[in-house]
């Protein structure tokens, strides 16, 4: 783990909120807590359980197996699609919408996908393409959050949101991301 450490240090994209990750919050947290955070799984758990509200999961593909036996059609409209340990919004894609013939769905470009297509995704996510490094992960279908009004202007695409850094239960930083 340190000399991954140490590789990220060195390297020129350790930028921003990497770098804040790497020098300030993990040398002081439990390995067990850093885990739930780098889990969008474990930290929606966490979140429901505390009575904080998060975004709706529509479905979780784990593996190959699950993907062949998933149920597309059960899916909403519009949705998300991200990987559980996804890291700067690499490997999250935006549904919109959905054709009428019900065969392809419309991203925020108003390109189409097809099924063939968000199979393709899932698949790359889980073998890891879109992880920090490269191990299989899970995905994750979930409901699409529209973005405020007044973030509009904050935003040029996406929805920001915003991060604060507790520090023995001091908040000492936030960031509107």
């Amino acid at each position: 783990m340190l000399n991954y450490l140490n590789h990220l240090r060195k390297s020129k994209s350790v930028l921003g909120m990497n770098a804040r990750n790497i020098e300030y919050i993990m040398p002081f947290n439990h390995k067990r807590e850093v885990r739930i955070a780098d889990s969008k799984i474990l930290t929606k758990k966490l979140l429901r359980r505390t009575g904080l509200p998060v975004a709706e999961t529509y479905g979780i593909i784990r593996n190959r197996k699950e993907l062949q036996h998933f149920d597309w059609q059960n899916l909403p409209k519009s949705f998300v699609l991200k990987p559980n340990r996804g890291l700067g919004g690499t490997g999250v894609l935006l549904v919109y919408g959905k054709k009428k013939d019900r065969e392809c769905w419309i991203k925020a470009n108003k390109d189409t996908v097809s099924l063939e297509y968000l199979q393709n995704e899932v698949l790359a996510i889980l073998d890891g393409d879109y992880s920090r490094v490269n191990i299989p992960d899970i995905a994750i279908f979930e409901e699409r959050i529209k973005i405020h009004p007044a973030f509009k202007p904050y935003s040029y695409r996406g929805i920001p949101d915003t991060r604060i850094i507790v520090f023995n239960n001091i908040p000492v930083m936030a960031e509107l991301r």
